[in-house]
């Protein structure tokens, strides 16, 4: 399907570029290890200054916000993504009403993937640090701890939310993006060799 975007690439205020919709649901991975799901692609050219621009359908109704472009040079090569539509209706009125996007979360501390592929975890999301106060830390989540020799002793790895498989941090983090605060989730979590189920209440994700 024809699509439309306007921005402000290199300074040139109100621009209009046209392409097709290539694809739908791909992940858009941000330099702060956050992916973003359900991204709309587009061969419509997307430079910077479009970020923030709206990507409409042909009869101009606003579909997506450009986000991000996959580049070598830094320019456009014909595979730009936008957040959809449906997501911005989600997170717009967090932003008016409490000026920071409100997440539900663990509050817990997960182990980037360097780390966990350091400790021979391939599969699943592995859990470092629980906080006292956390509902994870009620719900009887394990961290990661050392043993009386020194030796590190793997806390929990989740690898499912709610029957949603998870293999890494980015995956866990999509996974409970699609969840509103006070959501009851059922976590499957592998510990030593067994595998369990930790039903828990999802709190506000703390910065």
């Amino acid at each position: 399907q024809q699509c439309l975007a306007i921005g402000n690439p290199f300074g040139f205020d109100h621009t209009l570029t046209v392409g097709v919709i290539s694809g739908l649901n791909r992940d858009i991975f941000s330099q702060t290890g956050v992916t973003i799901g359900g991204g709309i692609q587009t061969d419509a050219a997307i430079n910077p200054g479009n970020s923030g621009g709206p990507l409409l359908d042909s009869k101009g109704r606003l579909i997506g916000i450009n986000t991000a472009i996959f580049t070598q040079t830094g320019t456009s090569a014909g595979v730009g993504f936008a957040i959809p539509s449906s997501t911005v209706l989600r997170i717009v009125p967090q932003l008016i009403k409490f000026g920071k996007v409100v997440r539900a979360g663990l509050n817990v501390d997960i182990a980037p993937d360097l780390i966990a592929n350091q400790l021979n975890v391939r599969n699943g999301a592995l859990v470092l640090q629980v906080p006292k106060d956390s509902v994870a830390a009620k719900a009887g989540l394990n961290p990661t701890t050392r043993g009386f020799a020194g030796n590190i002793v793997l806390g929990d790895i989740i690898v499912a939310v709610d029957n949603k498989p998870v293999k890494n941090k980015a995956e866990l983090l999509k996974a409970l993006d699609e969840y509103n605060v006070g959501d009851k989730v059922t976590l499957l979590i592998q510990r030593d060799s067994q595998k369990l189920e930790l039903p828990l209440q999802l709190e506000e994700q703390r910065s």
